[in-house]
């Protein structure tokens, strides 16, 4: 760690304060993107929302039966999980991942700047020029993302035939929805789903899909034997 405290002893007191903001939101940059690799990470967590739908689905509420009003849930770049229309429809400024982008550009760009020998004041203003436009250009990325996922119906249909597995159980022959996971068009989702099984699907089976119900809930079915009561196994037919 020398180098690090020979690097901050080597900086102004204004390139320390730019430093304070790029360290931690550069850190919590590596750590989102890295949580994203692994499929990990979402749109809940940038406007610090809690999937209520899984909530209710998990706590057995009869508000976690089958919804097919048109609500998609998707866990990747774009990560939906409200009515995407509504969220394609305008630009999010300040999300976790945009501030994040503010704080990591901005600072950095101070740094250079007043090592680059500018004056304290259009640096700082350059700065904040600079945070700023990461900030927007996230945004940009967001709702591209999103309006990309707009047309549940063509999106979903392509999920015909792949397979994923079950992120939250999913009740028997129609009765509920759960959610499954799977890689779509590159991107790792999150989606509602349903089975025509008379067996649940627990968390992790290994599923198909075979169809789309209202046109933002998948049907699936299991690819590997369910366990029934009685120690019963009943399998794919």
């Amino acid at each position: 760690m020398d180098w690090f405290f020979s690097w901050w002893d080597g900086l102004s007191a204004l390139q320390q304060v730019f430093a304070c903001a790029a360290i931690p939101a550069s850190i919590i940059l590596i750590l989102q993107t890295i949580l994203l690799l692994f499929g990990m990470g979402g749109h809940a967590a940038d406007h610090g929302e809690i999937d209520d739908h899984s909530a209710l689905m998990e706590a057995g509420s009869p508000e976690g039966e089958a919804d097919v009003s048109g609500e998609v849930s998707i866990d990747a770049d774009g990560d939906a999980d409200h009515d995407l229309s509504h969220q394609g429809a305008g630009i999010r400024l300040f999300t976790v991942r945009g501030l994040v982008a503010f704080f990591a550009v901005g600072g950095w760009l101070g740094i250079v700047l007043t090592d680059a020998g500018l004056n304290t004041a259009l640096a700082i203003v350059l700065s904040l020029l600079g945070g700023c436009a990461a900030l927007v250009l996230v945004a940009l990325i967001i709702k591209w993302s999103l309006s990309m996922q707009e047309d549940g119906n063509l999106t979903l249909k392509s999920a015909i035939a792949q397979t994923g597995s079950v992120y939250i159980t999913i009740p028997p022959e129609r009765s509920g929805s759960g959610k499954v996971t799977l890689t779509l068009q590159e991107q790792f989702m999150e989606l509602e789903a349903m089975t025509d099984s008379e067996t649940p699907l627990p968390t992790g089976t290994q599923v198909q899909v075979t169809g789309v119900a209202g046109g933002s809930t998948l049907i699936v079915r299991p690819i590997v034997p369910v366990k029934k009561c009685g120690n019963e196994n009943r399998t794919l037919e």
